[in-house]
């Protein structure tokens, strides 16, 4: 069996926490409280993470640790880091300036490990017009390096295991080539 430790980056509202509970099958910490951000209409957000394990058919485990996505706790994205197998980073494809969402989370990626396996995952593509993939993934090399851009819905568990298949196949890519 191995483990993988896994960390989902993103905004608050683009699907963090709604990823790890769709494929946890209800085993959650969260550390949701009341939201006071007056940018966002959420009730709640995430202050420290979300964590969960998933057991995969294949017997590997997978940790799931989610970011707040408030800038403000920058500092728990780094020691959330630590030991990271994978990265997903969530771009909410409604959101008015995903070039600057993916800068704001590829940078800390980049000073932590550049080579860190990474895969972006774009929720709610279904209901906005789909964003200039291309575009994304400019700002993307610009920070890191080209990057597997995947329009998910964070509520289907379906989904989010096809998401966790690309990020999986970007760990063993990485891997091998040592």
């Amino acid at each position: 069996m191995r483990e993988h430790k896994i960390v989902v980056m993103g905004a608050m509202g683009a699907g963090k926490s709604t990823m790890v509970r769709a494929i946890a099958s209800g085993k959650v910490v969260d550390t949701d409280v009341a939201n006071t951000d007056a940018r966002s209409s959420k009730l709640a957000t995430t202050v420290a993470m979300d964590y969960a394990d998933v057991d995969l058919p294949n017997g590997d485990r997978l940790r799931l640790y989610g970011t707040p996505g408030q800038d403000r706790f920058d500092f728990i994205w780094t020691m959330l880091l630590e030991g990271a197998s994978g990265v997903i980073i969530l771009l909410d494809a409604t959101a008015p300036d995903l070039a600057g969402d993916i800068t704001t989370y590829l940078r800390p990626l980049a000073a932590h490990d550049a080579q860190l396996p990474v895969v972006v995952g774009l929720s709610k593509a279904d209901i906005a017009v789909l964003p200039d993939l291309d575009l994304i993934n400019q700002h993307a090399a610009a920070c890191l390096r080209p990057l597997p851009l995947v329009p998910f819905d964070a509520r289907s568990a379906e989904e989010v295991f096809m998401l966790m298949d690309v990020l999986m196949g970007e760990v063993e890519a990485t891997s091998l080539a040592g």
